[in-house]
């Protein structure tokens, strides 16, 4: 016959392997959200926004850009057409803020 104690026992120790795993594939994840290889390949989605990411392994140096869909692409951050893409993003955001809100 199993006492209470040896099933509280058990449960406990269920809830800490629980834990530890949950915790464990967080940090998993995290490591995921960074480029760990870029592309060469222009993008032909419409790009809405940039991200620098500097190399820190296993991240490397890349510019993330985001499309219009939602999607995210990795690119080799020094390729001609991804320096005139952020210049071109930097222009368009400083135009934005330069008109700033209307008051009406």
């Amino acid at each position: 016959m199993t006492t209470c104690g040896t099933v509280t026992k058990s449960m406990l120790l269920l809830a800490v392997v629980v834990a530890l795993t949950g915790q464990g594939s967080a940090v998993t994840q995290k490591v995921y959200e960074c480029c760990t290889t870029v592309s060469r390949k222009h993008i032909t989605e419409t790009i809405v926004d940039y991200m620098v990411q500097e190399r820190n392994p296993p991240c490397v140096n890349a510019i993330r850009f985001q499309t219009e869909s939602g999607l995210s692409y990795c690119c080799k951050h020094n390729e001609p057409w991804v320096l005139r893409k952020i210049r071109q993003l930097r222009a368009t955001k400083r135009a934005a803020l330069a008109s700033g809100p209307s008051l009406l």
